[in-house]
């Protein structure tokens, strides 16, 4: 009976997926050789309107698109993108980044960075991207990390005279500089007199005694010297800024797979705008659309223009639909990073064979498209990250109202339960604090702080200028941070426990969660990979928490002489899983509560070819290292001590007391 069942389902799957399968087969060529020899590009110029600051006003332009053979899907001229991408790649603060394009014959391409050598390999018979250094390609100039986030501090490397003498001659070597072993007390009497550099010895030595005699003579401005010196946050633990790194693989693109046409004609090489935006801008955190009329492009969750909606109405043309749905599948199927974790084999098996959403997806009706991909983001995928944002241009404005409420009706088990566990501990946080929880709170001995997202609201040198809040407010955690230091380390303080509240912690920007870990750890490890190329990349961050110009241990940290705890629950999520992760790995801190709700994967902004926004986990996976290997944490941490009830949580006195006892 059972299996009678599963065949009955099997074959309703394949009748309802056959007709938008045979619209798929008839609309494509089935190979690359049945595709038309000779093709004919139209160029057409639109208004370009880019807004990347939404305190700025958009900056107006315009932009050449090309169109195949009288068709409506928009490709861009390789050589005129790759300048494209410069442009905004400084406008986002990365300068200096410059592409050179060469065709290598008929059907070859390539794109190389100059200043690192990172190249796009294109062959249009073949129909493949192929990269050498995908990571590389769009990577701040001079960046040392092979994996980064982006608003993770590209940090400052601590000051040679920090460094003990063994750093220091370690660092010396590593940039191929001469050395005295004498220097470091070593025994240097059974060496060869050829080996001994006598003379870079006797040029330490008088280096040594006139940075005495300087010592001396300076002595008195030192302390005027110290108030004009440079200040950093974010400092590198590491000698010279070191990273541990692991570059990533090369990495193919099929475009043909997924019936995705590159098109060479009259010397130059056009690719699809959607499948370039793909690559390179969701990285950056820009979502960029073409309206049919207009070209927009705007920062990640920053309001967009009122023009994207300035086209009346109507369907897809066959054509575009499959396209549009060829284009989803690709996207996904390369940049979604929980591919292993969700069982996934490929999008078009669960579009087609696993969910039937392919009809949809791969329709004429643009409602139906949308409403088809809120499903598969928010019930199918259900990672926490991954939602549906707005719908697509010809699918008409939409109430954004309308749309969260649609998107919270077709959500899956796991954030049907995280939303059920935070509307409990929001409601336990209330009967205690109703409307306002304070930042930083001493119960007794045990100082409480509690912040509810990772956000740091000013540029590093601002911190140094502006003066402190005059009570703790956790709208900005590295000013919260700052103050809950003073505080804990004031005189006669009797502190002597200290409990990370991130028990409704969404998470947040990397910058906020390096500082507090920094702040509790004494050091902050954050560890990367990206599940695309396979590159790791391992940072260790030290953070000027009292904004003298330098790390100090005692000064800077909480990491000795106090007992540490860490509160937890499934809503601590993302970074709030992070620091966790971090806090419980150090071996220095007590976690407390429930299961973290894991997180691992940072958020991509994404687009599709109809101008839908939606989110999905990236491809820059948030992990530990461990034994020199790099561990996913999306599964969460577990705690020490369990509390069951969310009301345990913020019964602080209580709390605090049961903390001491348990310790």
């Amino acid at each position: 009976m059972e299996l009678t069942k599963l065949l009955a389902l099997v074959l309703s799957l394949l009748l309802m997926t056959a007709p938008a399968l045979a619209e798929a087969a008839e609309a494509v060529p089935e190979t690359v050789e049945e595709a038309p020899a000779a093709y004919t590009v139209e160029a057409k110029a639109f208004p370009y309107l880019h807004q990347f600051d939404s305190d700025k006003d958009p900056d107006e332009g315009e932009m050449t698109l090309y169109f195949v053979n009288g068709g409506d899907i928009p490709y861009v001229a390789l050589d005129e993108y790759a300048a494209f991408l410069s442009g905004v790649l400084a406008e986002l603060g990365k300068e200096g980044i410059d592409y050179k394009v060469e065709k290598h014959a008929d059907s070859e391409f390539s794109v190389t960075r100059e200043d690192n050598g990172s190249t796009l390999f294109v062959n249009t018979d073949n129909e493949v991207l192929y990269f050498l250094n995908l990571n590389g390609f769009t990577q701040s100039v001079g960046s040392k990390a092979a994996v980064t986030v982006m608003d993770l501090p590209e940090a400052e490397p601590i000051d040679l005279d920090q460094m003990s003498k063994a750093a220091l001659m370690t660092w010396k070597l590593m940039n191929g500089e001469d050395v005295n072993p004498d220097d470091l007390g070593l025994d240097t009497s059974s060496l060869p007199d050829e080996e001994k550099d006598e003379d870079n010895s006797d040029a330490v030595s008088k280096a040594e005694d006139d940075g005495d005699q300087a010592d001396d003579d300076q002595a008195d401005g030192d302390q005027a010297a110290d108030a004009n010196k440079e200040k950093h946050l974010f400092t590198m633990a590491g000698i010279d800024g070191y990273y541990h790194n692991r570059l990533g693989d090369m990495v193919e693109f099929k475009l043909g797979d997924y019936d995705i046409d590159l098109i060479a004609v009259d010397d130059k090489c056009y690719i699809p705008f959607q499948t370039m935006n793909d690559i390179f801008l969701g990285m950056e955190y820009l979502q960029y659309i073409f309206t049919g009329e207009r070209v927009l492009g705007c920062a990640y969750q920053a309001p967009l223009a009122d023009q994207r909606f300035d086209v009346e109405p109507h369907p897809f043309s066959e054509s575009f639909a499959m396209f549009n749905y060829n284009e989803l599948r690709f996207l996904l199927d390369n940049f979604y990073g929980l591919k292993p974790e969700h069982n996934i084999k490929d999008f078009g098996t669960l579009m087609a064979m696993e969910t039937g959403l392919v009809q949809d997806l791969a329709g004429t009706d643009p409602r139906k498209f949308d409403l088809a991909l809120m499903v598969l983001t928010g019930r199918y995928m259900d990672d926490g990250h991954s939602g549906f944002l707005s719908g697509s241009v010809l699918a008409g404005e939409q109430d954004p109202l309308l749309n969260t409420f649609a998107s919270s009706m077709v959500v899956g088990p796991s954030s049907k339960a995280m939303s059920a566990q935070v509307a409990a501990f929001d409601k336990a946080r209330r009967a205690v604090y109703r409307s306002w929880v304070p930042g930083y709170e001493e119960v007794g001995d045990t100082a409480f702080i509690t912040f509810d997202g990772f956000t740091q609201a000013r540029e590093d040198a601002e911190y140094y200028k502006t003066n402190l809040f005059a009570s703790p407010d956790p709208q900005d955690t590295i000013d919260l941070i700052i103050y809950a230091n003073e505080q804990i380390k004031r005189e006669n303080s009797p502190i002597r426990n200290i409990v990370m509240d991130l028990s409704n912690n969404g998470g947040g920007m990397a910058s906020a969660a390096v500082f507090v870990m920094s702040w509790f750890l004494g050091d902050a490890s954050v560890t990367l990979r990206d599940t695309l190329t396979g590159a790791q990349t391992n940072m260790s961050y030290h953070c000027d928490v009292d904004r003298d110009g330098t790390y100090d241990e005692e000064l800077d940290t909480v990491s000795k002489g106090y007992n540490l705890y860490c509160l937890t629950s499934m809503h601590s999520f993302s970074c709030g899983n992070l620091v966790p992760a971090a806090c419980a790995e150090s071996g220095k801190v007590t976690m407390v509560g429930q299961t973290s709700g894991g997180g691992s994967c940072v958020v991509l902004p994404c687009t599709t070819a109809s101008g839908a926004l939606f989110q999905i986990s990236g491809t820059h996976q948030l992990s530990i290292m461990k034994n020199g290997s790099f561990y996913n944490i999306d599964s969460g941490i577990v705690p020490d001590i369990v509390l069951t009830k969310p009301e345990s949580f913020y019964d602080r006195a209580a709390l605090a007391e049961y903390l001491k006892q348990a310790k």
